[in-house]
């Protein structure tokens, strides 16, 4: 192996092991703020607000209602059953009553601006009612997504503190994203805590569109994309430098040396590529509907990556030697088709596909190597661009420094996994024969485009 050959593929192995590397000089992450209550008065606020008000309260039992609202509103309807001296006390003091109500609802819960308070005792039940706004906000198609639960959107967890927990969209929509921990009863989401399931659960994003369907499921999916694309801060980006730099390298390597690298067969790579793939993914498919062998979302996020990657292969071989623009013209067809298809799955399935795209265009870029700038230049400056687009999906929200220290653990590995996977189409679009280089017929010789 020559000197040049020995760095170009050093490279490679400097991007698979600099996750690791990395990682060891990282410490754990700083502990998140204590989560806030749903329903603020359904559990042991109301109890602690009270005690501090002179009233020994023992909550029986707390349900809450929250009605999303066409302007972004939610109006909460809470009914909690509480011993009988307690409700003989709050039912003859409507000052105590609403001090200890507001009071509970200061104390770590995700209401700060009740408005339209009020406050009744019946049967020795607190009823409460109050208006909050901001707590959701309208998308694409009328999809309408609950701000208030989206963890992005939030600096702490949430807590459910009642024993039934209801949401319901605007009039006339449905359910078309619950939470994995909730029901879906009546065109209304649902959570009470079980055994397995004490509290909310870590993924808490709820949507409600005009209609039910794939096409409603795609909309929804797109928008809580473009929510967290709107949430992103400048500081994040630095998630993006360390993979960049990195890509910078590698694409520099393939400039210099990238001829000298080992010819391949490309009807086996293909073939192997295409056909492993596509195993993977009917695998990865099946274990989402049959027995639970593996995490939805790891199932979700491999067949979704193996199908692209079968696709993109398995074209590479049906098109037989494609110019380098019809490879990055299939390779971004075949992409959009994945992302279009996973949008009606799952928000995990579309960031996979979103994060996918830049190791399938390692295909086009071996097609063009150094012979067609038209495609390997745009192609180059996607894949330096790709992990600051990938930062944003990771983290839409992290100070500089800690975007930087934060990538060791998303996209450093990201961009390893990428290149590892890239590659092989890399050497499959280099292999598949000299017909690469011509553009409209005649054959471009420059070699200042990156690989």
């Amino acid at each position: 192996m020559t000197a040049r050959r020995f760095v170009l593929l050093g490279a490679v192995a400097v991007l698979l092991v600099s996750a690791s590397l990395a990682a060891v000089a990282v410490g754990p992450a700083a502990a998140a703020p204590p989560p806030e209550a749903v329903c603020g008065v359904c559990g042991d606020g109301l109890a602690d607000a009270a005690e501090d008000a002179g009233v020994p309260l023992t909550v029986e039992y707390g349900a809450a209602t929250i009605s999303v609202r066409e302007d972004g509103s939610g109006r909460w309807h809470a009914r909690v059953r509480v011993d009988d001296r307690a409700a003989d006390r709050l039912a003859a003091n409507a000052t105590l009553r609403e001090r200890v109500v507001r009071a509970s609802l200061d104390r770590r819960s995700v209401v700060d601006d009740p408005r339209n308070l009020h406050t009744e005792v019946a049967n020795d039940t607190l009823v409460v009612t109050f208006t909050q706004p901001g707590v959701a906000h309208r998308s694409l198609g009328g999809v309408v997504l609950v701000d208030l639960l989206d963890p992005r959107a939030r600096r702490a967890g949430l807590a459910l503190e009642a024993d039934r927990l209801r949401i319901e969209g605007p009039n006339g929509t449905v359910v078309s994203r619950a939470p994995p921990g909730a029901t879906v009863e009546d065109g209304a989401a649902v959570w009470r805590p079980t055994d397995e399931q004490p509290g909310l659960g870590s993924d808490t994003r709820l949507a409600f569109a005009p209609t039910d369907g794939p096409g409603s499921r795609a909309l929804t999916t797109a928008g809580f994309v473009a929510f967290g694309v709107s949430l992103a801060e400048p500081g994040a980006l630095a998630l993006g430098v360390a993979p960049a730099v990195l890509l910078g390298s590698l694409l520099l390597a393939l400039r210099r040396w990238g001829g000298e690298l080992p010819a391949v067969d490309p009807s086996p790579l293909g073939k192997g590529i295409a056909g492993g793939g596509a195993a993977v993914a009917v695998l990865a498919g099946a274990a989402l509907a049959g027995p639970v062998l593996l995490d939805a979302a790891v199932a979700e996020t491999v067949a979704t990556f193996a199908a692209l990657y079968a696709l993109v292969a398995g074209g590479a071989i049906a098109l037989d030697r494609p110019s380098a623009r019809a490879a990055l013209a299939y390779t971004l067809g075949a992409s959009t088709l994945v992302a279009v298809a996973a949008s009606t799955v799952s928000l995990v399935a579309v960031q996979t596909a979103l994060l996918s795209v830049p190791a399938a265009l390692w295909f086009p870029l071996g097609r063009a190597r150094e012979r067609d700038r038209t495609v390997s230049a745009p192609v180059a400056v996607a894949l330096l661009a790709s992990p600051f687009g990938a930062a944003v999906l990771y983290a839409p929200s992290a100070s500089p420094l800690w975007g930087v220290l934060l990538s060791a653990f998303t996209t450093v590995p990201w961009t390893a996994a990428t290149v590892a996977f890239g590659f092989p189409l890399y050497l499959l679009g280099r292999g598949l024969g000299d017909d690469a280089g011509s553009v409209d017929g005649s054959e471009r010789t420059s070699g200042a485009s990156a690989g």
